[in-house]
């Protein structure tokens, strides 16, 4: 599924926001399409998981479908190559010692394939979608013969299967993301255009619907999904609604499921399809810019005020904001302040990356958490060329590593 990529940092369970703030010819959201031949790219969407000490993510080349899976050891800096795959990979799990991504395989379709974690014995586990792994199991979707998709758990070692819920020809599930010992789907009835939220529990394999909702514009044709879920005192929020036009922007209604199984409307018309949630307040924003934060104790909503400077973008990542000025054509400075207001705390230059621009391309920051890490992805963007239409030429991505003290430890592209 294709999403926007400056308002929000890419990638499930990832509590972050990017506000971006442009020139007038870069004040477009949508990704940037393509860039010069043989190129690869770690694109900012991109499946990255931190297990000890490494960082695994998926580096992709543009002009074909192949893609490798590779791991970068932290300590010392040495990127290796994984496993490669020529008809791509889609998706990247790590449970254990092992390694799991969902590919094309000729003749087949989609299959799960399986390697421990520095690429041996890379072979094919079954056919489907890899959602979730844990030490023992591992859970797909299947497409059937006849359209219809089944959830089905697999024991690895014996490769035993068991089906855990088909649903009709009609109806598309989704894995969304998964939280201690439950695993979160959304189901889309395109009958009915009514999305529903299911809970898998792990160690029971228990599907069960906890939530129903219905398009709040009826006007739109996009299918309904739920781009996220998350947890806070036993209480569930997730964030249902759809991606429309050229630039896949995202119009969505958060919904707070409480204690005792009540639902609650936190806020529509959310131009954010990833939660923001800190330990105390849910932050998001509308449509229309303005910027709220949602009081998670007391249920009270209110707006606050973020003064948006040129060539400055927003991550919120919890109750932490990282601003990060681009103003400087030989290094970033990233700054960080209180999420929910105008630079309270403000802590300046919290993260400091020497960095070359190239003359014509404009740049863009976004940051995400991996594992006990926190990786900046620095995009560069020549809106001048084109030849690659109002979506500019994407002239690379770079990657920082950061611990929480803000130090960089390394980086890849």
């Amino acid at each position: 599924m294709m999403k926007q990529t400056n308002l929000r940092c890419i990638g499930k369970g990832i509590v972050c926001l990017v506000f971006a703030v442009m020139l007038a010819v870069t004040g477009i959201t949508a990704a940037p399409v393509t860039a010069q031949a043989a190129e690869t790219f770690v694109y900012e969407d991109s499946d990255m998981i931190g297990q000890g000490g490494y960082i695994y993510f998926i580096r992709r080349q543009y002009d074909t479908s192949t893609a490798t899976i590779c791991r970068k050891k932290v300590s010392d800096g040495k990127v290796s190559k994984v496993v490669t795959e020529p008809n791509g990979i889609m998706r990247l799990v790590v449970s254990g010692q092992y390694l799991y991504y969902t590919t094309v395989e000729d003749g087949t379709g989609w299959v799960i394939r399986m390697c421990q974690l520095d690429g041996d014995d890379v072979h094919t586990l079954c056919e489907g979608t890899v959602s979730y792994a844990d030490a023992q199991h591992v859970y797909g979707i299947e497409i059937l013969a006849s359209g219809k998709q089944r959830l089905f758990c697999m024991e690895y070692e014996t490769e035993d299967a068991t089906r855990i819920k088909t649903v009709k020809a009609k109806q598309s599930l989704e894995y969304v993301t998964n939280i201690g010992s439950d695993s979160y789907y959304s189901l889309y009835d395109q009958k009915t255009d009514k999305i529903s939220l299911y809970r898998l529990n792990t160690l029971k394999n228990q599907f069960v619907r906890v939530a129903t909702d219905k398009r709040s514009d009826n006007e739109s044709a996009s299918p309904l999904c739920i781009s996220d879920v998350a947890q806070s005192g036993g209480e569930l929020y997730y964030d249902f609604g759809s991606y429309e036009g050229s630039g896949n922007y995202w119009y969505g209604t958060i919904c707070k499921l409480t204690v005792d199984g009540k639902k609650k409307t936190v806020t529509k018309n959310t131009a954010d399809d990833t939660l923001m949630l800190g330990s105390r307040e849910l932050y998001f924003s509308t449509s229309q810019g303005n910027n709220y934060k949602y009081q998670l104790s007391t249920g009270k909503k209110s707006k606050y005020s973020l003064t948006l400077q040129r060539d400055v973008t927003y991550t919120i990542l919890g109750d932490k904001t990282y601003m990060a000025d681009t103003s400087n054509a030989k290094k970033i400075e990233i700054s960080r302040f209180q999420s929910g207001t105008d630079r309270e705390t403000l802590t300046k230059n919290f993260i400091s990356i020497s960095f070359k621009q190239k003359k014509n391309v404009s740049y863009t920051v976004s940051i995400r958490q991996v594992g006990i890490y926190n990786l900046v992805c620095v995009t560069g963007t020549d809106f001048t060329d084109q030849s690659y239409g109002w979506r500019g030429k994407l002239t690379g991505i770079n990657w920082y590593i950061t611990d929480g003290a803000g130090t960089v430890l390394g980086s890849f592209k």
